[in-house]
């Protein structure tokens, strides 16, 4: 048998490669192009403002801390003078006496870096809590009032100018 007439190796064979070739460009731009863009995306998607449960197949939005909120018949009012920074939170219903301060978590867009929380304190025995935002509010956000055990919670959207009263309801 003489080897003279033997079919070259496979990976010598022309059209594999004219077969091959777009495949792998393609695989080569995907990975080069596609892969840093997705672990950027990753880094910069903000997290959920609300729980969600598992329901069957799909996921359900979990209500029980604005449930506790409306049981207790609580209701804010919150006040943001731009000028100066100060949060002024005007709340009613059954809070507790011990509760000292209330935790106001500000999302702002799609920016995580510009979300901050605001710690505000209990002024004397008043149903009135007081802090300062750290940085001003420039764009639309989603103010979420959280009790410091997440015992509830209330959330609102709302776009500046803040001049007026963003009013909580469960």
């Amino acid at each position: 048998m003489s080897y003279e007439n033997a079919a070259a190796p496979w990976f010598k064979q022309p059209w594999l490669w004219f077969i091959l070739s777009p495949i792998l460009a393609a695989m080569t731009v995907a990975f080069v192009v596609l892969l840093p863009n997705a672990i950027k995306q990753q880094q910069i998607d903000p997290p959920l403002d609300r729980e969600f449960v598992r329901d069957g197949r799909g996921y359900a939005v979990d209500e029980s801390l604005a449930i506790k909120a409306r049981e207790l018949g609580l209701y804010g009012e919150l006040r943001i003078d731009l000028a100066s920074g100060q949060a002024i939170l005007n709340m009613q219903g059954d809070l507790s006496d011990d509760l000292n301060e209330i935790e106001l978590h500000i999302k702002v867009g799609a920016n995580q870096n510009l979300d901050h929380v605001v710690k505000l304190k209990r002024i004397q025995t008043l149903n009135q809590f007081n802090g300062s935002l750290v940085s001003p509010i420039t764009a639309r956000s989603t103010f979420i009032l959280l009790s410091p055990e997440e015992e509830w919670k209330m959330l609102k959207d709302a776009k500046p100018p803040f001049s007026n009263v963003i009013a909580f309801t469960p």
